[in-house]
């Protein structure tokens, strides 16, 4: 069998589609603009290390820092901490203008002694950014907004191609027509590729998921010689077996609250360290009032992609990942629905695998209405299981 990165290859076949993508998303950097691609990375499963992973950086002061190798970056006088509107410390560099979401909430911890440790942690990753450029054995990822002029972009490369061989990829905004397509080299060292949305700039964490995990596998594919990853739903290891049969989901509550249609699992049963995800078709009814339809895959969502209520008459799919949490003596694994009894939704192709994203499956053809037994499903108020 050839190896997943063997050229002409597809990518996931025999270890799967999850490790592969954790894998590749290891191999990347982020030069900052907000804290989205650090969720990208914890999306995906993985948590690696960066000087820039959840920090806001003016394009400017990341030039101008990277021109001097940051060299006045965490020398002493340099951070002051603050607290966000959301009640988090944030590191603030004078010399760079850069501000390092510490992870830490406001009270949790004396300023000074996490004042201190800021100044370790960034000493250390200072250093290992600076040999992680000079050796270009990381890709380098900066998104750029549609306001923002070329020219700046092609600064931001000339001033990482200074340190050595590093890989710059351009990210930007396709719009709601986005479909998987192939990252581009623009020049030397510096390769292009969209996603269908950015999070939003104060909400960073409500990532669009899926297009970044094909851009992130597209742009290692092409920097390192190896075949796109295969994202096909055989390529994420199903975890439970599921039924996965035309089914109606009625709301149980005369105000709009949760009605849930899940299943309680064992997060005992079920890795602890990995990724899963839940997916569905659904189909709103044109006469939907409820407030929302989503997925659940355990109480700790990851990604997730929540129903298009805009959208009626339609099947679409709505998922979420998580990890299932041994602490927990249940997780639950399914769809729910914010409405009253009067609402009601249907959903088909339920599936929980291993990964981050669900796998590629085709839409249902045939409406609710032209499945059989459909007039026997509609006096039943079932659960989802």
């Amino acid at each position: 069998m050839a190896r997943r990165d063997t050229p002409g290859a597809p990518a996931g076949i025999g270890e799967g589609a999850a490790k592969a993508l954790a894998q590749r998303l290891h191999a990347f950097r982020s030069l900052g603009d907000n804290c989205e691609f650090g969720f990208v990375q914890r999306y995906g499963g993985v948590e690696p290390s960066g000087l820039l992973r959840f920090s806001y950086t003016p394009l400017d002061d990341l030039i101008r820092g990277l021109r001097c190798g940051f060299s006045d970056f965490g020398v002493p006088g340099d951070l002051r901490l603050s607290v966000s509107a959301g009640g988090t410390y944030y590191c603030h560099s004078l010399a760079y203008n850069i501000w390092a979401n510490t992870g830490h909430p406001a009270g949790s911890i004396a300023p000074e002694a996490l004042l201190e440790r800021e100044y370790g942690r960034l000493a250390h990753l200072k250093r290992k950014f600076l040999d992680e450029l000079a050796d270009g054995s990381k890709i380098l990822v900066r998104k750029r907004g549609r306001d923002e002029p070329d020219s700046g972009f092609a600064q931001l490369a000339e001033a990482v191609r200074a340190h050595g061989p590093a890989t710059l990829l351009r990210v930007t905004e396709a719009g709601p027509a986005w479909r998987p397509e192939p990252v581009r080299q623009v020049a030397e060292r510096l390769i292009a590729g969209r996603v269908r949305r950015f999070a939003p700039v104060e909400q960073a964490w409500d990532v669009d998921l899926e297009p970044w995990m094909h851009l992130v596998d597209g742009a290692y594919a092409l920097v390192r010689g190896g075949a796109p990853t295969c994202f096909d739903a055989a390529a994420f290891p199903e975890a439970l077996a599921l039924s996965g049969r035309l089914r109606r989901h009625v709301g149980r509550h005369r105000e709009p609250a949760l009605s849930a249609f899940t299943r309680a699992v064992d997060p005992t049963r079920f890795r602890g360290d990995a990724v899963y995800v839940f997916s569905s078709w659904v189909w709103i009814p044109k006469d939907f009032a409820g407030n929302r339809v989503f997925a659940a895959a355990g109480y700790a969502r990851l990604g997730w992609r929540d129903a298009d209520l805009s959208r009626r008459g339609c099947w679409q799919r709505v998922w979420a990942a998580g990890r299932l949490r041994p602490d927990q003596p249940r997780e639950p694994v399914g769809l729910g629905m914010i409405g009253t009894r009067r609402d009601d939704f249907w959903s088909i192709g339920a599936r929980f695998a291993e990964g981050p994203i669900p796998g590629d499956t085709p839409a249902p053809v045939l409406p609710p209405a032209r499945f059989p037994g459909r007039d026997l499903l509609a006096r039943l108020r079932s659960r989802f299981w």
